[in-house]
């Protein structure tokens, strides 16, 4: 049985701990109400037991399963529910009318790194951080307008379900990070970017290091999405483990 979700969440916090997809379902929760359109959270229960947590922002699905998870109804369910994505374990397979699906590793670091330089660290603005996200755009990276980013990332902000760093040189910011999410115990990070002019400088892995250190300080399991052949290198010699395999599945209308 799927049922939605409108205000007791504690049914669901347990699948939402020590667990990538847990944690970006937990910190959308945090950031947007149910009481707004755009989005909804329902819970699978069977035997009497919650198995599955599913998330909705727009037509963006964010699946959090188990291997107790009855993936025939949630494959009816997303069928039905005006799903043009969705995001979760690699090692599910819903039965879905797919036009594609992207994989990759999931990332894990759960100790602190040593440093061995010193970069100026501070918290950019939204606009700064777009501008620096919008320099490495490309055919495989594509940057969403600044109005919806900027509306989205100082939403998350304000509720404190994401957070930003940035390195300057000269008074400028050349490289940022950010959380894409996180819960009470867990952090997934994203959006590392480096303006072309300012690479191999150590900033991408100077900032990864250093925010890695302010969440594990607090008690959080940081995670990252790798795409399957990109960046295998840079992760290896931070020494990220691997956690498990993320999935996004794009489907037909």
């Amino acid at each position: 049985m799927i049922s939605l979700i409108e205000d007791n969440f504690q049914t669901i916090m347990p699948l939402c701990n020590n667990n990538p997809f847990g944690c970006r379902i937990y910190s959308l929760i945090k950031t947007y109400s149910p009481q707004l359109s755009f989005v909804d959270y329902w819970v699978q229960i069977v035997d009497e037991k919650a198995v599955s947590v599913i998330a909705r922002l727009e037509t963006v699905f964010i699946l959090r399963l188990t291997k107790n998870s009855n993936i025939e109804e949630i494959s009816s369910f997303l069928r039905v529910s005006g799903a043009t994505s969705i995001i979760c374990d690699g090692k599910y397979y819903p039965d879905l009318p797919l036009l594609s699906r992207k994989e990759g590793l999931i990332l894990q670091r759960i100790s602190p790194f040593v440093f061995d330089c010193d970069y100026d660290v501070d918290i950019p603005t939204v606009k700064e951080v777009y501008d620096i996200i919008s320099s490495c755009a490309s055919k495989e990276f594509n940057v969403p307008p600044y109005e919806s980013f900027m509306l989205d990332v100082s939403h998350k902000l304000n509720n404190k379900s994401i957070r930003i760093i940035g390195t300057k040189d000269n008074c400028v910011f050349k490289a940022c990070i950010m959380t894409l999410a996180e819960s009470t115990d867990s952090a997934v990070l994203g959006a590392l970017a480096t303006i072309p002019t300012a690479r191999n400088k150590g900033y991408g892995s100077y900032l990864i290091k250093y925010l890695c250190n302010q969440l594990i300080a607090e008690n959080k399991t940081v995670y990252l999405h790798r795409a399957m052949n990109e960046n295998i290198e840079f992760y290896n010699k931070l020494g990220f483990v691997n956690y498990g395999m993320w999935a996004e599945y794009t489907i037909k209308e």
